[in-house]
């Protein structure tokens, strides 16, 4: 007995590794091409689905695909719509592994599994290892299959193993929570519809219990993305929310086919698979690809009640439209310097969402926390900074070149202004607990929260004198440093060594971040086109 659940173990163990292994490979192969392409596809919604039904078959993880959506999503280069349109397509593409499964070409999976295995102790070229982890990681699904079958055929010998499948046959809704578990466990439906698959292939499983427990693993697939969903905001749960309703409604629709073929003797699903005389496994193959079509038949007709519902139902948060560029999507990849005025504008904007990191420590504030503002500013970032790595591709005269250097040095300093205002702001909260230090912890609030707005107001005219002012006003000689350096002279004053270093802690915080703005403002583009810095 040990032996045989040991095979069965094992062959599940080999089978989940297999999936793993081809979901990697097709992820490091896809995934960059599925950002890239993501959005030349969706100037219609036929065009999406096409996109969507390719990039299924090639990738195989939906989970990969939410991930990527929803960064396009947040960085408003695909609308919810379009990206539920790629979604529809995907799914029904990832049912291609199962019919491959499916067919009977064991020796040549010995072959594959051989020659890839040799061939990657023999490369080192990490292109062709990502192939030739596809080949392993197929092959080690089938055999994962096989070995599985094989340990449950010798199970079927014990009595209470075949009592227990006959009882699951007179039983339906065992083979559905048998299902719905292992999807929930699994993450994923598909790699239970190669179970199913399998057993079905060796008669283990009758057809319509393959059947109702592959419409399970459906349903357990879309409860464990419930809780995936909980790591998503804003409009990127409306992605989750759909491929829960996606999985759900294709399972419970077949659910009650099934029923009603068995109780009122009407041909519908098995009937159909039948008239066409295939073998078990390919039937099971067929009906998970059925179910997938099928829901996004439904979703595609209702593709506009649909998304205004989950527009209501799952509002944009405050986050996502800070992270979002406002000017990006105007970008002409051609016209490297309107580019870099864009990039201007949304640098512009990234100051002032690191002003507004302040306002977070004031006691009447109702808005996104000081970390959910820092983590939509680090997405706005990533945009603008990959934007400013398109233009450098870009012919550009020498003017244009220098500029350019300039706005990728600014990048990195507002990235370290952002940190270090986002660390700075915490420390004077934690400041205000130490009454010695409360009023100058409020006076140093007051001194960021001024001189960052008057950046952000000078970062859209760049008018001569208000850079100058503020260059004199964040310079290492100026008030709010000299008020600091006083403060800390005089820390005798101070009560005890917590004081004093949290005292120290503020200061060395304060003067960070006013010199990493006095170097922003010095790279700040005047009327004439020139910067202040040398």
């Amino acid at each position: 007995m040990i032996e045989i659940i040991g095979k069965i173990l094992l062959g599940l163990g080999l089978m989940f590794t297999g999936v793993q292994m081809l979901s990697s490979g097709l992820k490091q192969l896809g995934s960059r091409q599925f950002r890239m392409l993501a959005a030349r596809f969706v100037s219609s919604r036929g065009r999406a689905v096409v996109f969507g039904l390719g990039s299924g078959v090639v990738m195989q993880s939906t989970s990969a695909a939410l991930m990527i959506l929803a960064s396009l999503i947040s960085a408003g280069i695909l609308n919810v719509p379009q990206a539920i349109a790629i979604l529809n397509g995907f799914l029904v593409g990832n049912c291609v592994l199962v019919f491959i499964v499916s067919l009977d070409i064991a020796v040549g999976i010995m072959f594959l599994v051989g020659l890839c295995g040799i061939a990657m102790h023999l490369t080192k070229d990490e292109r062709y290892r990502t192939y030739l982890l596809l080949g392993l990681g197929l092959g080690l699904i089938f055999f994962g299959i096989e070995m599985m079958v094989a340990g449950v055929k010798l199970l079927r010998q014990e009595a209470w193993f075949a009592g227990a499948m006959a009882f699951s046959r007179d039983y339906s809704l065992l083979s559905i929570m048998a299902g719905t578990a292992l999807g929930f466990i699994a993450q994923s439906s598909t790699p239970v519809a190669l179970v199913a698959i399998g057993m079905a292939r060796e008669n283990i499983l009758t057809g319509p219990q393959a059947f109702l427990f592959i419409y399970g693993a459906m349903i357990g697939s879309g409860l464990f993305k419930v809780m995936l969903g909980q790591g998503f905001r804003g409009t990127s749960r409306q992605l989750v929310r759909f491929v829960n309703m996606f999985y759900i409604f294709g399972a419970t629709v077949f659910i009650l086919l099934y029923y009603i073929e068995v109780y009122s003797h009407a041909p519908l699903v098995m009937a159909l698979l039948n008239s066409f005389k295939l073998n078990l496994q390919y039937q099971a193959a067929w009906v998970f690809l059925l179910v997938n079509l099928t829901s996004a038949i439904f979703f595609l007709a209702i593709d506009g009640p649909l998304t205004r519902w989950l527009a209501r139902s799952l509002p944009p948060s405050e986050e996502e439209g800070l992270s979002q560029p406002r000017y990006l999507s105007e970008f002409q990849p051609q016209d490297p310097d309107t580019g870099l005025e864009l990039i201007r504008l949304e640098q512009t904007r990234e100051l002032e969402q690191i002003a507004a990191f302040v306002s977070t420590a004031r006691e009447n504030y109702d808005g996104a926390d000081l970390a959910s503002r820092h983590e939509a500013l680090k997405s706005l970032a990533h945009e603008v900074a990959a934007s400013t790595a398109v233009v450098a591709a870009m012919p550009m005269q020498p003017r244009t070149t220098q500029d350019h250097a300039y706005f990728q040095t600014r990048q990195a300093l507002l990235d370290q202004l952002a940190d270090s205002t986002a660390k700075g702001v915490k420390i004077i909260m934690q400041t205000r607990a130490y009454p010695a230090l409360e009023k100058l912890s409020d006076a140093c609030m007051e001194s960021i929260d001024f001189l960052l707005s008057f950046a952000a107001e000078t970062g859209k005219t760049n008018a001569p004198d208000q850079v100058r002012m503020l260059l004199d006003l964040s310079s290492s000689n100026g008030p709010t440093m000299e008020q600091l350096r006083k403060a800390y002279m005089d820390n005798d004053t101070l009560g005890s060594a917590n004081d004093k270093g949290r005292l120290l802690d503020l200061t060395m915080m304060m003067e960070k971040i006013i010199w990493l703005l006095n170097r922003l403002v010095s790279l700040m583009p005047l009327e004439n086109g020139k910067t202040t810095g040398k």
